[in-house]
């Protein structure tokens, strides 16, 4: 296997107890989809706060930039054109990934910036779960609220939903 980016043959080494292709030149990491999906559940690794500062220091960004579209890199497992994707849909991490086999290829540091979004959401979510559970549970009584005598006869919900705004605009 050769690197995306420098064309060098990849090594195998072993991160967080997984097999992964790296590139000993230019930092390149490739790995097949169930590698990085473990890899993002396992906390083996510690990060230094340089880069925690850095993956956490722009806000959300959707969708990819030019620049990071115009790249096109040569899938190190199958040879495919790779697209490049902003991992988790607004993370500011760039990764190219294959459409064909679905393997991933991330340059250097990426993996690790990869992580510690993840770590950092998984330990977010819980706390921003709690902060909107009263307006959720306000949301559901008054839905429950609004359907307690809404109209069920027939099997088709959308001559339901017909009717029940018929009876709603009464």
């Amino acid at each position: 296997m050769r690197c995306a980016i420098c064309d060098t043959a990849l090594a195998t080494i072993c991160y967080e107890g997984v097999s992964i292709h790296a590139c000993e030149s230019c930092g390149g990491e490739f790995l097949e989809p169930e590698q990085i999906a473990h890899i993002v559940r396992t906390r083996e690794e510690l990060f230094d706060q340089e880069l925690d500062r850095e993956a956490f220091a722009a806000a959300p960004c959707f969708g990819v930039p030019d620049e990071q579209v115009e790249r096109q890199l040569e899938c190190p497992g199958c040879s495919a054109a790779m697209n490049v994707i902003n991992y988790g849909g607004d993370s500011g991490v760039f990764v190219d990934k294959c459409g064909q086999c679905g393997g991933v290829w991330l340059d250097h540091e990426e993996l690790e910036k990869v992580q510690a979004i993840m770590e950092k959401w998984r330990d977010a979510a819980p706390i921003q779960i709690q902060a909107v559970a009263a307006d959720l549970e306000r949301a559901r009584l008054r839905a429950a609220k609004s359907t307690q005598h809404a109209f069920h006869g027939s099997r088709f919900s959308f001559v339901n939903a017909l009717i029940n705004r018929v009876l709603d605009a009464a």
